[in-house]
């Protein structure tokens, strides 16, 4: 079993957030025993990145017209500001996996219902948003018979410690990650 906090904004990576790498690594939850570092638009590891005993793994958060979407396991990131079902599957192309960020946010760029027009690998749970849309993300997750990732959606320290994924395996790589989702042996957890 590994649990990861699968969505973490950086500065200056994200120019929304405040969390500093150095910030970030002094309030990490003993509990995690990783973080994926989601910036907007950027997918490329930050070099030079020691973050022992904790391991560090890289996604992205993508603005799709329809709603924000998590990207794992890809190399070059799909433009902004594009339909859903078109930055899912250039996702896909890339043997990566589309999560659903924040599905019934009311202070985020969300899907709400229309998450269900789109082939998703999973939904999150997420710690920035209040308990009844992560509840109707749940709903949703069940529905689609899709797992769940839990992510803190982190901007500043205060936000860290909510919400991780308990994945069944050991996790190694984000090719791990991806096998994981995938094939369903991944759930949220409050932390």
């Amino acid at each position: 079993m590994t649990l990861i906090d699968m969505h973490i904004h950086t500065r200056p990576r994200s120019s929304c957030s405040i969390l500093t790498l150095n910030q970030l690594y002094n309030s990490l939850s003993k509990r995690l025993e990783g973080i994926c570092i989601t910036d907007h638009w950027k997918v490329n590891p930050i070099r030079k990145i020691s973050f022992e005993p904790y391991k560090v793994f890289f996604g992205v958060e993508i603005a799709s017209n329809q709603g924000d979407i998590l990207a794992y396991g890809i190399k070059r990131v799909p433009p902004n500001k594009r339909d859903a079902e078109e930055v899912i599957n250039l996702i896909h192309k890339q043997d990566g996996v589309a999560v659903s960020a924040h599905p019934y946010s009311e202070r985020h760029n969300a899907f709400h219902d229309g998450v269900f027009n789109y082939h998703f690998d999973a939904i999150e749970i997420n710690g920035a948003i209040h308990k009844k849309a992560n509840k109707q993300a749940k709903r949703a997750a069940k529905i689609m018979d899709l797992p769940t990732i839990g992510g803190s959606d982190a901007h500043s320290q205060s936000q860290l410690n909510t919400f991780a994924t308990k994945f069944q395996n050991r996790i190694y790589s984000i090719r791990d990650i991806v096998f994981a989702v995938r094939n369903k042996k991944c759930k949220a957890v409050r932390i």
